[in-house]
């Protein structure tokens, strides 16, 4: 659609929900046409009424069956949200359009909607019920354009990061601190020295550490905690400033480092650390892994679950008594024999399934997939023992095939399902296609 008949679009709602009612559910309120409830306190139809994309600026709270829910009233954060189309009947949408700047009303949504088609939750699962409404108490503040709005986010945030800034040479100054910054611009004052190695890119690093803002609050330590913070140097799971600062450090040596907002986290808060903040770390480094040293490690995990995983499977069979196999080692064990025609190369076979590992724990099935699962034999596009198996069933028949590692995901993990899994499926071939 384009924008114009957009706009014109929402113009006719905006008209259409001129046309209200009285109504006996929520005595004092009108219900517009689309199934809205809502009630002016305030109200100046000569101010300022957002458009489509337009940000708000709103004091709100939010009420379900009166039972309050959240409140961002006179809250320090400034809260603003963009209009945008409804997508449902009687969405908050329609009431944001109703509203001029200055104005205060109340809406009644329902629940259920909001929960199903805004945050994709089943609203049975969240204990909302068909009947439930949230009621929503609106204050109107300030209307900007979505290029203001903008721009003025853009002016916050440059005036943020200058202050920042500022802050950390406040800081430098009145500590008298005399270290040069490094080219990131993090200080790093030395406290203990230490003599063993460097740590490279690749190896792990396992250090003591506690972190405070400029002013001083703590924000997070391992010194008095059994649990110290590991990581592989290189895989950038951790700040930019230890990736910077690890590699300069010897095993055993202990520093301070200041490092800048943008080499810490940048625009974004995490917990009790504010976006655009300076960070003070104590940092002492225990224990280095190198790189050799973890491969090799890994080797021997994986030796060590591959002989797990092929006892496991052994001790299945024998335990279930399952002796029936391909010569590629699948195994298998027909549950219902049936006489009807067998899938060849090409031809579609039409199954249902239900997958799971050899304790039993469920993986998926073909419900979850439509109800039917179609498999094209010999194109190579499912597991190899899933279309070994699949190719030698006819139509009516029901098997159990296990599946050796080696012909499922193999030596790989593969989503949620870890290296060296054999798995079972519960086969029923329906039918079979041409192509």
């Amino acid at each position: 659609m384009k924008r114009s008949n957009v706009l014109f679009a929402w113009g006719c709602l905006a008209a259409m929900m001129l046309f209200t009612a009285c109504n006996e559910k929520y005595p004092g309120y009108k219900e517009t046409r689309s199934g809205l409830y809502y009630k002016f306190h305030n109200q100046n139809t000569s101010a300022p009424q957002p458009k489509l994309s337009d940000f708000m600026k709103v004091d709100m709270a939010c009420y379900l069956n009166d039972s309050l829910y959240y409140d961002w009233q006179g809250s320090q954060h400034e809260v603003f949200t963009q209009l945008q189309e409804p997508i449902f009947k009687g969405d908050l949408q329609e009431a944001y359009a109703m509203m001029h700047v200055g104005d205060s009303a109340s809406f009644y949504v329902k629940a259920d909607s909001v929960a199903a088609l805004y945050y994709e939750q089943d609203p049975a699962a969240v204990d909302l019920k068909p009947e439930d409404y949230f009621r929503y108490e609106v204050k109107l503040l300030e209307v900007k354009s979505e290029e203001e709005f903008k721009a003025d986010l853009e002016k916050m945030k440059a005036s943020m990061m200058d202050n920042s800034r500022k802050a950390l040479q406040d800081y430098i100054a009145a500590n008298g601190i005399t270290v040069v910054p490094d080219s990131t611009g993090i200080y790093i004052i030395p406290m203990e020295t230490g003599k063993g190695p460097y740590p490279k890119k690749g190896d792990k690093v396992e250090v003591d550490f506690a972190t405070t803002l400029l002013n001083g609050q703590s924000v997070g330590s391992t010194f008095d905690s059994p649990d110290k913070l590991s990581f592989v140097l290189g895989e950038g799971v951790t700040i930019k400033g230890w990736e910077e600062i690890m590699p300069k450090m010897r095993l055993g040596e202990r520093v301070k480092a200041i490092i800048p907002f943008d080499m810490a986290y940048g625009e974004h808060s995490l917990g009790a650390i504010p976006a655009y903040a300076n960070l003070v770390y104590d940092i002492k480094l225990l224990n280095i892994t190198t790189a050799a040293e973890l491969k090799a490690e890994k080797e021997r995990e994986m030796l060590a679950l591959k002989a797990q995983s092929e006892t496991a499977f052994l001790e299945y069979l024998q335990k279930n008594n399952i002796t029936d196999h391909t010569a590629s080692g699948l195994f298998f064990n027909k549950l219902v024999p049936a006489d009807g025609i067998q899938p060849q190369k090409g031809q579609v076979a039409r199954i249902k399934f239900v997958a799971s590992y050899l304790d039993g724990t469920f993986l998926g099935d073909s419900e979850q997939l439509g109800g039917n699962y179609d498999i094209v034999v010999g194109e190579g596009r499912v597991l190899k023992g899933l279309e070994e198996g699949v190719g030698m069933m006819r139509v009516g028949e029901k098997t159990r095939f296990v599946l050796p590692y080696t012909l499922a995901y193999g030596e790989q993990s593969y989503g949620n399902i870890p290296p060296y899994s054999n798995l079972i499926f519960d086969v029923e071939l329906l039918d079979v296609l041409d192509k």
